[in-house]
């Protein structure tokens, strides 16, 4: 879900490249209240998984592909805060790398799947689970309403983030309502798939922060060799993004 060079005017470009570096700025001092040193490793692996996963595109069979955002589940494991700088790391590294995005656009995009996608995840968490239970680690997702909380969470993260980029082009309303939709859905089946797999049960019985801050080590390594495999055969479609801005170019001209 990547905007691309030329999507947004010059005054949108100035505005989320601005607040970009301002939001940067608050995860760097937020996240120092809200992660510990030994949730380092934890952090950067479940970061590390959602940059690999991001690569792995699966078509929809509605002439777009959708791919893992991730930002979700980084925030309900590790706070909206970390999950920004997480964010932020992921997008840049895809700009150097893979080409995703364009430096005129790295602002917006982190605005919404960095900023607008974490926020409501953990709000949702927030609001579902009660301020005492909602804490951003693992534990907060164990226990049978686990995997429909993280759904849920991963649902709504869409939402904000294709409502956010809808905010910034000129783009119908329905048409990226419609693309969240379904992208959401496919979110939301990875994250329940990923809290099921990662979330270790022991967690339930864990009374303080950094303990039940740990995430199940064996298959998240296992998840990357699987999504390491899938690569040569990630769906070549446009995404969902990519889909609605060349529908959206095609009918102006």
């Amino acid at each position: 879900m990547h905007l691309i060079q030329g999507s947004i005017d010059t005054s949108t470009v100035l505005l989320t490249s601005t607040l970009g570096a301002i939001a940067i700025g608050v995860a760097c001092g937020g996240v120092r209240r809200q992660i510990s040193g030994k949730q380092m490793p934890a952090l950067l692996g479940m970061t590390g998984l959602v940059f690999l996963a991001q690569m792995l595109n699966f078509s929809t069979g509605m002439g777009f592909s959708c791919h893992l955002i991730g930002a979700s589940l980084l925030a309900m494991m590790f706070g909206p805060f970390a999950a920004m700088l997480s964010m932020a790391s992921i997008l840049t590294l895809q700009l150097c790398f893979l080409s995703d995005g364009s430096w005129h656009t790295l602002g917006a995009n982190f605005l919404s799947m960095g900023v607008a996608a974490p926020w409501v995840a953990y709000a949702l968490l927030r609001w579902t689970r009660g301020r005492s239970q909602g804490e951003p680690n693992p534990r907060a997702l164990a226990g049978p309403a686990g995997p429909a909380l993280a759904a849920l969470a991963a649902f709504g993260s869409v939402m904000a983030a294709a409502l956010s980029i809808y905010l910034m082009v000129e783009s119908p309303l329905w048409g990226m309502v419609s693309m969240a939709i379904v992208w959401g859905l496919m979110e939301a089946a990875i994250a329940t798939l990923a809290c099921i797999l990662l979330v270790p049960r022991e967690t339930r019985s864990y009374t303080s922060v950094e303990s039940s801050s740990r995430i199940a080590l064996r298959p998240l390594i296992l998840i990357a060799c699987v999504a390491l495999c899938l690569l040569p055969y990630s769906s070549q479609v446009p995404d969902g993004l990519e889909y609605q801005l060349a529908r959206l170019a095609t009918e102006t001209k």
